[in-house]
């Protein structure tokens, strides 16, 4: 649905995120959902959030969310033509976890950060959004907005 990949020397991300049944109530984490752009903030966040799911036996959807008013975004023909920022990512990623011992998925998306982080947090049923401390834009902060709207459980790492 959102595309993606699996750490190839982790363990498989199926069966691990919920599949229709919530459990309320229960210790510990499920399933984080991360936002993760490269940047250091991004980086503190995932390292947060890999030592949190190992302990609490959870698993991580990495989320690269591709702001469509974003100075990378081109136009060539009338067509928008957006960097494979997400495939480079993915590389940096596996890099980061490997031996983590934590099952992940990375997935790319784009629109506006703050709502596709909660979109996915929604979809997948997660415990928690974690997100590094954002910069501020013209458009707003990222953390800050999910601070005062998300749904769910939202840790912002410095």
């Amino acid at each position: 649905m959102f595309g993606g990949g699996t750490d190839p020397q982790g363990e498989p991300l199926e069966g691990r995120l919920p599949a229709g049944e919530f459990e309320i109530g229960k210790d510990g984490a499920g399933l984080l959902v991360v936002g993760f752009d490269g940047s250091d903030p991004s980086r503190n966040a995932l390292a947060y959030a890999a030592g949190l799911a190992r302990r609490d036996n959870a698993a991580l959807l990495i989320a690269f969310v591709e702001s469509l008013t974003s100075e990378t975004l081109w136009f060539f023909a009338g067509s928008p033509i957006v960097p494979d920022t997400a495939a480079d990512l993915t590389q940096d990623l596996k890099d980061e976890l490997r031996g983590i011992g934590v099952p992940w998925q990375f997935v790319s998306v784009r629109g506006d950060a703050a709502r596709e982080l909660e979109t996915l947090a929604s979809t997948y049923m997660a415990d928690a959004i974690v997100v590094g401390r954002s910069r501020h834009s013209r458009f707003g902060s990222v953390a800050g907005t999910l601070a005062k709207r998300a749904r769910r459980t939202v840790l912002i790492v410095p």
